[in-house]
């Protein structure tokens, strides 16, 4: 599985948590990308092992590589600010940011579908692995 894929499937999975109103399934959602965050075990990365993969964790062209001024990983970085934005918008400020979690589902569906994140381009431009 690669870090695409599973960004169209975080996309998909939150657009129909909101949709439905499934508030635990968007619970669960938050934790699996903070302990994702915490612990750097990725679940694409984790399929792709047990797949046999050896190729899993490919380097992106725009990543600086050995370059990196912050020696944190640019995906691992995008879990926790998704998981964040998402503890302040949706449990904390549920009734005023009620767009942005909708924001945030169909931001992370388009990257996977396009295969460009924004986000993730510019963590590796601020100078993240």
């Amino acid at each position: 599985m690669t870090e695409r894929t599973f960004r169209i499937i975080l996309g998909a999975v939150l657009l129909a948590a909101l949709y439905f109103d499934w508030r635990l399934v968007i619970y669960g959602y938050i934790v699996v990308l903070t302990f994702e965050g915490i612990t750097n075990w990725r679940i694409p990365t984790l399929v792709s092992r047990l797949q046999g993969d050896s190729a899993a964790g490919s380097a992106c062209a725009l990543s600086p590589g050995d370059k990196a001024r912050i020696n944190f990983e640019a995906e691992r970085a995008l879990r926790l600010v998704v998981a964040a934005f998402l503890i302040v918008s949706y449990v904390v400020f549920s009734t005023e940011l009620w767009f942005f979690p909708w924001f945030i589902g169909f931001a992370l569906f388009g990257a996977g579908l396009s295969g460009i994140c924004p986000m993730v381009m510019g963590f590796r431009w601020v100078g993240f692995r």
